[in-house]
């Protein structure tokens, strides 16, 4: 998974997305809820030149809406000590919120990440959040 990750996220080999997407999508659509991806830090995601969950989830054939925006912080520069402590990682863009979410990520590690969205979410009125990653670090 090193070296596919390596490959896929710093090497922009995009079409590395579909190795994974059907097994993905399995998960997620067994959720009934809205994907929302993880988004990527835009000074990231220039330097990568694509969204790596969105991808996989194009490729599964997911339907997903964006509701977070990302704040300059990168987690994957931090120690896990230092990612637990993070605060206000995210602010919500301005859609209207579904009831049902599952949050979508390509890696879990600490949780932070995903503690931090589905707090905001649920502090914004989402009922139900639950999250799918692809692989745990």
């Amino acid at each position: 998974m090193k070296e596919f990750f390596h490959q896929y996220k710093f090497l922009q080999d995009a079409v590395l997305a579909e190795v994974f997407a059907e097994e993905l999508a399995k998960s997620i659509k067994k959720t009934r809820a809205v994907a929302v991806p993880i988004p990527m830090n835009h000074l990231k995601l220039k330097r990568r030149t694509f969204a790596q969950v969105d991808r996989m989830l194009e490729f599964g054939g997911v339907d997903y809406l964006h509701l977070l925006i990302k704040n300059e912080e990168i987690q994957g520069e931090k120690t896990r000590e230092e990612r637990r402590e993070t605060r206000g990682l995210f602010a919500l863009n301005g859609h209207p919120l579904p009831k049902k979410i599952v949050l979508v990520d390509d890696m879990y590690t600490t949780g932070t990440t995903l503690r931090l969205a589905a707090k905001l979410l649920k502090d914004a009125g989402a009922e139900e959040i639950t999250f799918v990653a692809l692989i745990r670090a």
